[in-house]
């Protein structure tokens, strides 16, 4: 795909080391320095370590304006549908960093005082990333009564939930940032597998859907291991495995009743 993307725009594959704590796989990973000669011979200019301080410090104000709205996310009743966060969270991928950390905490000043009468079994959803038009089962979940309170995903909380360190050589902290994040590719992966059951525990979610993708085999794989974990710690799971179009809605949206029924 890279080689065919390549023809068309300037394509850069960094290479991850999928053994995070592996004690070699950070000094590895520190060699995205050769991203960064790529990026200034493309773009004519130097990056510097004043630079890259400025945006750690920028990008760590955009990932404490999130986690104060993820906090009023634990209330019994959050201003806040999951739907609406998702949306919020798919802008982070638009808006420049500077518009949508003023969006945000704009955001966040409204749903300080915002109250939400709605109610229903508090849900996380889990598995893959839940790209802008990608949002079948998180309307239906919502649409069906349930209330999604945190998600664990790639555009979910991984994209935001760890600070870089801002008193560090700049590359290494990007790298030590970006090897936390529990991905499906990752091995071993105790690291998600624990932060699902915190994320459940922490915002009081009564059930978990587990979302994977047709032929997305990292997730549809590490899904026996957080069933597991989930089983052990008394949260029920419901897992679905669908694509982008909508010719199993309806399936879905009976298994997400019975679902619902069976939280109370």
């Amino acid at each position: 795909m890279y080689e065919l993307l390549n023809q068309y725009i300037p394509t850069h594959v960094v290479d991850l080391p999928q053994k995070p704590e592996n004690q070699n796989a950070l000094e590895y990973y520190i060699k995205l320095e050769s991203l960064k000669d790529v990026l200034e011979k493309l773009t004519g200019s130097k990056i510097t370590d004043a630079q890259l301080k400025n945006e750690i410090k920028s990008a760590n104000e955009t990932r404490k304006l999130l986690h104060a709205l993820y906090e009023l996310r634990k209330r019994d009743l959050p201003p806040i549908k999951g739907t609406e966060m998702l949306k919020v969270l798919q802008q982070m991928h638009f808006l420049s960093p500077d518009e949508f950390r003023k969006n945000l905490a704009l955001l966040l000043n409204e749903l300080k005082v915002k109250k939400r009468e709605n109610s229903g079994p508090r849900i996380m959803i889990s598995g893959c990333p839940m790209a802008a038009g990608n949002m079948k089962v998180p309307e239906i979940i919502e649409n069906r009564g349930g209330m999604i309170v945190v998600e664990e995903s790639c555009i979910g909380t991984r994209a935001f939930w760890d600070l870089v360190d801002e008193n560090k050589d700049p590359m290494r902290a990007i790298a030590e940032r970006y090897l936390k994040i529990p991905c499906a590719c990752m091995y071993p992966n105790d690291r998600r597998i624990n932060q699902i059951i915190k994320f459940a525990k922490d915002f009081n979610v009564d059930g978990v859907v587990y979302y994977t993708l047709q032929f997305c085999h990292g997730y549809n794989v590490e899904k026996y291991r957080v069933a597991e974990a989930l089983k052990e710690a008394g949260i029920p799971l419901l897992s679905i495995e669908t694509d982008y179009s909508g010719a199993d809605t309806e399936q879905i949206k009976t298994r997400v009743d019975a679902f619902m029924e069976m939280l109370g």
